[in-house]
């Protein structure tokens, strides 16, 4: 019974890891460090959907809209300065024309951008590629290896290929009640009953969900680009209305989703290159249950960071919906509304209660002083 829940549970570590080096394998291709293939070509993912030929013209019809929704902002702002007469007109009208030839000026600058980003991009990938004979797959397995048999080592083992029975050999025909086989023939790749199958089991299951959790964010900034790509005049065309308001919400999350690709490809490239550092860590002192332990939180550890890097990095760059900043300012504004709501209320209920510097009375002294003359 143990040895074919040794087989089941070595089967899911396999399966997982093959995930996990696909996972990787990804992050280069969404990030656009590398090219994928269309049709014969090969292209740059970004690069190639906002260049898109559709996305060009849902781009250029979205413009016209905008044309129309900047003359409507504009014949709005002026109606509001006739009544409240608290702007110039040419500021308005000079908001209008920027408005129009800001969306050009930002096409090209969004373009470039990406272009820029992708180059940096993969300048850092070069700087961060370390000279290893080890993927993270193989890394994680040969440290929940016990002991490796017939001088079998990592080298040999092919992840796509390789199968449990490769790994672990034959069982002893002798079996009890006919069916559950009792002890290993040892005839395999490594010593079946000195592999760590709980911790491995719970290492590729943390790293899992983070590099999950990772790739999908990763994979919603690319719509969220292109979204944001085709919906730029609109933003711009509330300039003669708002002042940029409503450009700079806009301006800040495109940021925001340019940064967040850096944040992933540090946070991947440092935990690849600490946890070949992990497997030769070990605590003097403790039990080896106790050292492996302690290696399982620094990899679960180092995982959670990949997506938390992204939100990181953004954070420190101070731009976006990560930053604390906007989270404070949010709070603040609760507590304004609330503030002001209570005092609203309460108001007359603090004066007569002498909570006021002032009383009621002293509100209406006159302005002079004791001589008479008046009060400066």
């Amino acid at each position: 019974m143990i040895i074919f829940l040794q087989e089941f549970v070595l089967q899911i570590f396999l399966w997982i890891l093959q995930a996990v080096d696909g996972i990787i394998e990804l992050f280069s291709s969404l990030t656009g460090i590398s090219t994928i293939n269309y049709k014969g070509q090969e292209i740059n993912l970004i690069e190639f959907l906002v260049g898109d030929s559709t996305i060009s013209k849902v781009f250029w019809c979205v413009f016209i809209l905008a044309i129309g929704l900047s003359c409507i902002f504009a014949i709005i702002a002026l109606v509001k300065n006739m009544i409240a007469n608290n702007r110039n007109i040419s500021s308005i009208v000079g908001k209008f024309f920027l408005a129009l030839l800001g969306t050009m000026a930002m096409l090209i600058v969004v373009i470039l951008g990406i272009l820029v980003s992708n180059a940096l991009l993969v300048l850092i990938a070069q700087i961060f590629e370390v000279d290893t004979s080890m993927n993270l797959a193989e890394t994680l397995f040969n440290m929940c290896v016990g002991d490796w048999l017939s001088g079998y080592s990592i080298a040999e083992v092919d992840f796509s290929t390789i199968t449990v029975r490769d790994i672990l050999g034959e069982y002893d025909p002798n079996t009890v009640f006919g069916v559950f086989p009792t002890q290993w023939k040892m005839n395999g790749m490594i010593n079946p009953n000195t592999f760590m199958y709980l911790p491995a089991i719970i290492v590729v299951l943390g790293l899992g969900v983070a590099l999950v959790k990772a790739i999908i964010t990763l994979v919603k900034r690319i719509y969220e680009l292109v979204f944001m790509y085709v919906t730029m005049p609109m933003f711009l065309s509330t300039l003669p209305l708002d002042d940029g308001v409503r450009f700079k919400t806009w301006r800040e999350s495109f940021v925001t989703k340019i940064v967040l690709t850096y944040g992933t490809v540090f946070s991947v490239s440092i935990f690849a290159i600490i946890l070949p550092m992990i497997g030769n860590m070990s605590i003097e002192g403790i039990s080896v249950y106790g050292n492996t332990m302690f290696k399982i939180f620094m990899i679960i550890g180092g995982a959670a960071t990949i997506p938390a890097g992204q939100a990181l990095f953004a954070k420190l760059f101070g731009s976006g919906e990560f930053t604390d900043k906007s989270r404070t300012m949010s709070v603040r504004e609760v507590y304004s509304i609330l503030h002001g709501s209570y005092n609203a209320q309460m108001g007359g209920a603090s004066e007569l209660s002498g909570s006021n510097k002032y009383s009621e009375d002293s509100r209406n002294f006159d302005l002079t002083d004791n001589t008479g003359g008046e009060f400066k």
